[in-house]
C-alpha cells in the first residue's frame, strides 16, 4: 500500500480468504494526518471519561452539550459558517435524506453536505463526542469519496457539520451486489454479519445495496458515496487502529 497507487495487500489485513481483483485503496497515513489536522482544534479539552453509562441515560443532554461546545470552539477558531452562507454552495439538490442538507457547486464536480451529525447516531452508536471523528474513518476506508471538513455551522435545532465531497456523475453505474460484497469482504476485510452489515470489532458498515445508489462504479472502481458506519469502539479507538495500518 503506497503513497501513490498503493493497494491494500493480504498480510497487512492477514486476510483469511484468498480474494482476486483487487482495486481499492487506503488513505496514507500523510492523508490521514492531513485530514486530522482539519480538526485538531476540536480535540483540546475532550475529557477522557466521556464513554462511560452516563451518556447512554442522557443522550440529549451530551449531545446538546457537545453541539454548543463545536459551536463554540468553531467561532473562537474562525471555522464557524453561518447558516446565511449555505446558498454560496450552490443549488441545493432535492435529495431524500434524514441526514444531511446538499448543494451542488456551479461547476457540478463537487457537493457540499451540511449534516446533523446527530441524525442517525442511534444506527451508528456515536458517543456525542465522536461525531467530529466520523468523516476520518470514512476517508480511511473510501478514499475514492473522502470529504474535506469546511467548518461547522448552526440550524435551529442545533450543530451542522460541513463536509465537501467529489460529485459523481449520471454516467457512473450500479454495481453488483457481489462486487459491493468482494470489496467490503476481501479488501476491507469485514466479515458479512447479515443482510445489511458488514463488520469487525471495531466498526460496521451498511447502506451499501445494490438496490440503492449509496454505491457507484466506472467499471474499474468502487466509489462508496455516503455508507453508513457503525462504531463498534470508541472513536479514538477505531482510528488508532486503522491509523496503525496505514504506510
Amino acid at each position: 500500500m503506497w503513497r501513490n497507487g498503493r493497494k491494500i495487500i493480504n498480510c497487512l489485513f492477514k486476510r483469511r480468504t484468498k480474494c482476486n481483483d483487487v482495486r481499492s485503496k487506503l488513505e496514507s497515513r500523510d492523508e490521514a494526518n492531513s485530514d486530522r489536522s482539519d480538526i485538531r482544534v476540536f480535540e483540546v479539552g475532550v475529557s477522557s471519561q466521556r464513554y462511560g453509562d452516563y451518556e447512554h441515560g442522557t443522550r440529549n443532554s451530551a449531545q446538546q452539550a457537545e453541539g454548543e461546545r463545536l459551536i463554540a470552539i468553531a467561532k473562537e477558531a474562525g471555522l464557524f459558517i453561518d447558516k446565511q452562507q449555505w446558498e454560496s454552495f450552490g443549488d441545493r439538490k432535492r435529495l431524500p435524506s434524514g441526514e444531511s442538507i446538499v448543494y451542488l457547486d456551479n461547476t457540478g464536480t463537487r457537493i457540499t453536505k451540511i449534516r446533523n451529525p446527530f441524525a442517525k447516531s442511534a444506527i451508528k452508536q456515536l458517543h456525542a463526542q465522536d461525531v467530529i471523528y466520523e468523516h476520518l474513518v470514512h476517508n480511511i476506508f473510501f478514499p475514492s469519496t473522502k470529504y474535506k471538513f469546511e467548518g461547522i455551522s448552526q440550524d435551529i435545532d442545533g450543530v451542522r457539520i460541513v463536509l465537501s465531497q467529489n460529485y459523481l456523475s449520471k454516467s457512473f453505474l450500479v454495481p453488483s451486489q457481489k462486487e459491493i460484497d468482494h470489496y467490503l469482504v476481501c479488501e476491507l476485510n469485514l466479515v458479512r454479519e447479515n443482510n445489511y452489515f458488514y463488520g469487525n470489532d471495531y466498526v460496521s458498515i451498511t447502506d451499501v445495496s445494490a438496490q440503492g445508489d449509496n454505491v457507484l462504479s466506472n467499471g474499474k472502481q468502487l466509489f462508496f458515496i455516503d455508507p453508513i458506519i457503525k462504531f463498534n469502539r470508541p472513536a479514538i479507538e477505531v482510528l488508532d487502529y486503522y491509523y496503525s495500518l496505514l504506510i
